[in-house]
């Protein structure tokens, strides 16, 4: 996937096509001028000019560099600096198109070092890292850190009113829906259910009909809250069977049991919103299923008296989309 289908296709369908606007590509600075230039200059240029013909990107770009090291306010200066802002984004792109996750990083990371509130080129990194590790299955957290520092740059830029260039269409609140989902991610992944909860509600929040950010956010909380759940119903359980069934239970009892209680609630409410929303949005219908019967499952224990599960059927209206 190159750069521009990277900015159109990122969340779903958010954006018209994106051209990086960073300057014209350039053949080649005017090389009949190079004679008016003192010789070290004039040499220097030349190393430059005949390296940016030939098909060595990464040997153009070092020479590119020699020469604004010793002439940055030289008279090819603002022209190779030009041609070499052309470059790296040829770079970068054919390190996304390539998933050449490490590369594109470093591509990326240069570009962002002479213009660091390029949202284009952080968009496209943020978004690349998600699709390609973070997403994967399974998921690869190997720059996960990047991604966050990525989103968070990101983010802030949109919240202050940043938008990409050259895009019209841009939709600001699924950007920051995946940003925050790629944050919500990293937590979850470092034993934070707390914080990835959050996370995960303030992503949906920004794009709430959205499969691929409200979905898979929704499914996420889902896991997180079932492992809590599961925690609760274990510390309960091992409990002794007569203090658990005495007429009056102690204190350790009631508060295992009202920690029990609390969190079959929280997972009976996200089950709930995935269950109703998946069903909205012809979700797979075997994840749906199979949340639904853990929700049933988590919801007849928790309320033993509703037979008939006329509850559970009123907190799935409440909570399906609204055509």
């Amino acid at each position: 996937m190159t750069l521009r289908n990277t900015l159109r296709l990122a969340g779903g369908a958010l954006l018209a096509v994106l051209v990086v606007l960073l300057g014209p590509s350039l053949s080649g600075p005017m090389t009949a001028a190079a004679q008016d230039a003192a010789p070290d200059e004039a040499a220097a240029y030349r190393a430059f000019h005949e390296a940016s013909q030939g098909t060595d990107t990464a040997a153009a770009l070092a020479a590119a560099k020699a020469y604004l090291d010793k002439f940055p306010s030289g008279q090819y200066a603002d022209a190779i600096k030009k041609w070499q802002d052309q470059a790296r984004l040829t770079q970068l792109d054919a390190a996304i198109k390539d998933k050449r996750t490490a590369d594109m990083i470093t591509i990326g990371k240069e570009i962002l070092a002479a213009d660091p509130e390029n949202l284009n080129v952080i968009y496209a990194l943020a978004f690349n890292i998600r699709r390609n590790e973070l997403l994967a299955s399974p998921p690869v957290y190997t720059n996960a850190d990047a991604a966050v520092e990525l989103a968070n740059k990101g983010i802030g830029l949109i919240d202050a009113g940043k938008t990409l260039t050259g895009v019209a269409s841009f939709d600001k609140e699924a950007t920051l829906g995946w940003m925050k989902q790629i944050l919500a991610m990293n937590a979850a992944k470092a034993g934070n259910a707390a914080e990835a909860i959050k996370l995960y509600e303030q992503s949906t929040a920004h794009a709430p009909g959205d499969t691929q950010i409200a979905g898979r956010n929704l499914f996420a909380v889902v896991t997180l809250r079932q492992s809590k759940y599961g925690e609760a119903a274990k510390a309960f359980n091992a409990l002794p069977d007569a203090d658990k069934t005495a007429a009056e239970p102690k204190p350790e009892v009631k508060a295992a049991k009202e920690a029990l209680n609390s969190e079959a609630d929280a997972l009976i409410d996200a089950a709930a919103g995935f269950v109703a929303f998946g069903r909205s949005k012809g979700m797979p219908p075997a994840t749906v299923d199979r949340v639904n019967q853990l929700l049933e499952t988590v919801y007849k224990g928790r309320f033993p008296e509703d037979a008939g599960l006329d509850g559970l059927k009123k907190i799935l209206a409440a909570k399906t989309p609204s055509a």
